[in-house]
């Protein structure tokens, strides 16, 4: 009997001995263990942000393309009659006289985007216009001219040209959205080239959005310019048929919106502070270092946040100069980004 107990109590030694060891075993293997995250141990660089957390206004975010690695991008507008005869083929031209008589059209660009990174993206796109895309046989290449000066001219329903590369960056700065972009884009169109003998554009461009406090107002400037490019000098070009070189311009665009929810939104865009400089020797042409003002005109809309990706804008523009109905042109902007 004393053997039997001697035997047990020599077991249940062994086994507390061996729990022991196990024990000091694993708080040593996790004194030398941590857990590590991959972000932790990734390059911040790597660390791709969400670009919706800086630029929250709807209008900014479409423009910038789709947050996807390729990603098609389109920017189109239709301009169409006046608010007197919104559907009819002719439109007249707001910013020169309702008898400057211009076709309704559905024009823009369409294109891949790349997005670089969390703020950049460069896209490659071309020009496309469709002339009175609503009225006549669209199925056909050319219609004859509706327009009392064109006396039935043909002219060419679809046209594709003028090919551009892009880059843009979003940012927040001080408390302001921000938007910048440059581009070049390469004439192809006919017309421009026979007439002008133009080679290309280089454009700049800036966007600046303010938040006003805790309402639901907001504003900025969009500020352009553009340098033209030509392949050759034509002061003697015909003025009177409306071409003309010039060496740059420049606008300036307050704008300012107001948000109802998160789809609707009232817009207003003041195209006011627009100016060219033409070639010096051309007819017409100001003295060198001057530049020309352009009739100032404003829109006034409705922003549609379709989808963070669609972004529609129908609105009116007209002339403050001038408010008429037969001078005041229904319109309708878009952006359109897909994948």
């Amino acid at each position: 009997m004393k053997k039997q107990v001697l035997m047990s109590l020599i077991l249940a030694g062994s086994m507390v001995t061996v729990a022991a060891h196990a024990e000091e075993q694993a708080q040593n293997q996790s004194s030398n263990t941590s857990t590590i995250k991959v972000t932790d141990v990734q390059n911040k660089d790597e660390q791709r942000k969400d670009i919706d957390e800086e630029i929250t206004n709807a209008r900014m975010r479409a423009q910038l393309g789709s947050k996807s690695k390729w990603s098609f991008k389109s920017a189109l507008a239709y301009n169409g009659g006046s608010v007197q005869k919104p559907f009819e083929r002719i439109r007249p031209n707001y910013r020169a006289s309702a008898s400057a008589e211009a076709l309704t059209t559905l024009s823009g660009s369409i294109g891949i985007n790349y997005r670089m990174n969390d703020r950049d993206s460069l896209s490659l796109s071309t020009g496309v216009a469709m002339r009175n895309p609503f009225h006549d046989e669209t199925g056909r290449s050319d219609f004859a001219d509706p327009r009392k000066a064109k006396a039935g001219k043909k002219v060419d329903r679809y046209y594709v040209s003028n090919p551009s590369v892009d880059w843009s960056r979003a940012y927040k700065a001080a408390g302001l959205q921000m938007i910048s972009s440059a581009g070049y884009t390469h004439v192809t169109d006919p017309d421009s080239i026979q007439n002008t003998a133009a080679l290309g554009s280089i454009s700049l461009d800036q966007t600046v959005l303010a938040d006003f406090g805790t309402s639901n107002w907001s504003g900025g400037l969009a500020f352009s310019f553009y340098y033209s490019l030509y392949s050759a000098d034509t002061p003697d070009i015909g003025v009177q048929n409306g071409w003309q070189q010039d060496d740059y311009g420049y606008g300036i665009y307050p704008f300012a919106e107001y948000s109802f929810n998160d789809t609707y939104s009232f817009r207003t865009v003041f195209g006011y502070f627009e100016a060219v400089h033409y070639k010096d020797g051309q007819p017409g042409a100001l003295p060198a270092g001057q530049v020309e003002s352009q009739t100032p005109y404003q829109s006034m809309g409705v922003g549609i946040s379709v989808t963070r990706d669609i972004y529609l804008y129908p609105n009116i523009q007209f002339t403050p100069l001038d408010i008429r109905a037969d001078r005041t042109n229904v319109a309708l902007s878009t952006n359109i980004n897909l994948f």
